[in-house]
């Protein structure tokens, strides 16, 4: 595949941040909300040390984060019960992972969209669900995420807010250059990953499709030892529709405020922190892209997929 420069405004090659594998071999630029905050973070994840009842969850962005973490949360708590507290508390890219302790308390399940090798060593112990979306329904989902993260996020986000459909399939096809890196090449990465013993890959359509069975299949490599009882009530609990009122619901501003401070993003009122989030519950459909592809786009990200040497044994689903 051709590789082109992304005109994002945090590319890596704008912002010249970036997580690098031991071995120096892998590079993948940063997400930042600013310089400060991703020093603190980095700061943080060196010398943290893996707390052994954490779980870690890791998905390139738009593949079903939300809703396997309400999944895996659910399960640690032992109960169907919405979570009202946002994932992005343990999201060790966007906070000090230490921080996080203060709002939700061990066992956690924090999460990453960064590729495991480019994250320290730590972050490597403990057991991990990974999840995969077909790569063109989660081009669609990205696509409006980055376009409302533009209405909330300030000026740097600002520059998203005219990118037409077209030329962000093209970037997303095409370019490295992207905050947390290409698709394929994390997907590709994860994929090679998925006969070591504290590794589960899961797809986010069987999570759509086969929700009980899926969860069941989480509950055993967590060992939570949940009843199949409890895992058919979490699956119907964690319906998008369903996730997405109770975030609505939810009447504490405490924890937006919290994170919001820890960001360090200014002039965010917690009411705008909560709207962004319930909005990334947009849809969470299976097809979803054959509204919004053109026919020559679908044959030019199928010639794209049919180079993808890497991909060619992931059965996805469109």
């Amino acid at each position: 595949m051709e590789e082109r420069l992304s005109c994002h405004p945090l590319a890596g090659s704008k912002t010249g941040e970036y997580f690098v594998s031991d071995d120096g071999k892998v590079t993948v630029p940063a997400f930042m909300f600013n310089p400060e905050t991703l020093k603190g973070i980095r700061a943080d994840l060196a010398i943290y040390k893996w707390k052994s009842p954490d779980f870690l969850l890791a998905t390139y962005p738009m593949n079903g984060t939300h809703f396997m973490w309400e999944v895996m949360t659910m399960l640690l708590n032992g109960s169907a019960d919405n979570v009202t507290q946002p994932k992005e508390v343990v999201m060790i890219d966007l906070s000090p992972v230490e921080k996080s302790e203060e709002i939700i308390p061990l066992p956690r399940v924090l999460n990453t969209h960064y590729r495991i090798d480019v994250l320290p060593a730590e972050f490597r112990k403990g057991k991990t669900v990974v999840v995969v979306r077909n790569p063109k329904d989660a081009c669609v989902s990205m696509y409006y995420h980055e376009k409302n993260l533009s209405s909330k996020l300030g000026p740097v986000f600002a520059a998203l807010a005219n990118i037409t459909f077209d030329d962000f399939i093209q970037e997303y096809m095409y370019s490295k250059d992207l905050p947390y890196g290409s698709y394929f090449d994390y997907t590709e990465y994860m994929w090679s990953l998925r006969d070591e013993p504290n590794i589960l890959i899961v797809f986010y359509e069987d999570l759509k499709l086969k929700p009980a069975e899926v969860i069941q299949k989480v509950n055993e490599f967590m060992g939570t030892n949940r009843s199949p009882e409890l895992v058919q009530q979490i699956a119907e609990a964690t319906d998008i529709k369903k996730m997405r009122k109770a975030k609505e619901e939810a009447k504490s501003s405490e924890e937006m405020m919290k994170m919001s401070e820890q960001l360090q993003i200014k002039d965010l009122d917690p009411k705008d922190m909560k709207g962004l989030i319930t909005q990334l519950y947009r849809k969470g459909e299976i097809g979803d892209w054959k509204i919004h592809f053109t026919v020559a786009q679908n044959e030019e990200f199928d010639a794209v997929l049919a180079a993808w040497k890497g991909g060619k044994d992931i059965a996805f689903t469109y």
